[in-house]
């Protein structure tokens, strides 16, 4: 399966080293991810005892399905602003469930906040998982998951002061301007991104170590939350020394991803979720109803940055 995997050649933005991939045989589903407007509908989902902290109802009143990605932050008229835990597919003109953590802790009320915030910084993304060896994946503790991302919010927060609720839609909306680093990355993001035809993956390097693969069957999604994930990984940069990687790390990274070794994690009406990699690789995925994948995420679980989350 990773043979069908292409590699094409990388692109320094900053610290970051970003290798374009083209991966074949992929769903072709037909879907849209974001940005989007008034297309999907966020609110508190109420089973009858009062809403939920890690549950919110998502309508699409669109005509086109739509795929969240993992780490996207909604805010909208929802009593706090979450982050949804894993990728999620809405069909067109359907509702569903979708599993969240807050990424805002300091509100439980009524606001207007900005309903589409982005992907949210990799290490809040990632927060709150254990690897379980029996099933050879990586998965959510439920009893410490919400603690753990609230910490990885609080140190997002550390670096330019604590706001009135916490918000990371807040704090990054501001240190997107107000902190030089953030600001010069992104800026370069914007202006050097180079994509390519054909392209539907990238994987992400820092400090000459993988730290994140994507693909997404769409090529123009692709390409969307690629600059989305490298806008977000700016919140989480220590170091802007460059070193970089070769072809053979990629190769390897690839290989141990467990791509063609997934296994369902859950399974509804029109998609799948799935997993795999290992003790250092989380690769989580979502199919089709034919089992073809139209998002694979594989998270370098043993990457510096990420060894505290």
């Amino acid at each position: 399966m990773t043979k069908d995997i292409k590699t094409g050649k990388p692109q320094r933005i900053g610290p970051l080293e970003v290798w374009p991939l083209m991966w074949s045989g992929l769903s072709d589903a037909i879907y849209r991810t974001p940005p989007f407007t008034n297309e999907l509908k966020f609110e508190e989902y109420d089973d009858g005892d009062g809403p939920r902290v890690s549950c919110i109802a998502v309508e699409n009143l669109s005509d086109k399905d739509f795929l969240i990605p993992s780490g996207w932050i909604v805010g909208a008229e929802l009593l706090q602003v979450r982050s949804f835990n894993s990728a999620e597919l809405v069909p067109a003109g359907h509702s569903i469930l979708a599993d969240v953590s807050c990424v805002e802790q300091g509100r439980w009320s009524m606001g207007v906040n900005r309903t589409d915030a982005g992907r949210a910084p990799l290490t809040v993304l990632a927060a709150g998982y254990d690897y379980e060896a029996e099933s050879g994946s990586w998965r959510i503790n439920p009893h410490s998951r919400q603690s753990r991302v609230w910490s990885q919010v609080a140190r997002q927060e550390n670096r330019s002061g604590v706001r009135q609720t916490n918000s990371l839609e807040q704090i990054m909306r501001e240190d997107a301007t107000s902190d030089l680093n953030v600001s010069n990355l992104q800026f370069e993001i914007a202006s050097e991104l180079k994509t390519f035809d054909g392209q539907n993956g990238a994987l992400i390097a820092f400090q000459g170590e993988p730290l994140i693969m994507e693909f997404f069957s769409n090529e123009e999604s692709s390409k969307h939350v690629l600059k989305e994930t490298l806008n977000s990984l700016a919140f989480d940069l220590d170091q802007f020394g460059f070193r970089p990687l070769n072809k053979s790390q990629i190769d390897g990274f690839i290989a141990m991803s467990g791509i063609g070794d997934l296994h369902a994690l859950s399974e509804d009406t029109w998609s799948l979720l799935m997993a795999g990699g290992n003790e250092r690789i989380d690769t989580r995925a979502t199919a089709d109803s034919r089992q073809k994948i139209m998002n694979l995420t594989s998270i370098n679980r043993s990457h510096r940055i990420l060894m505290e989350v």
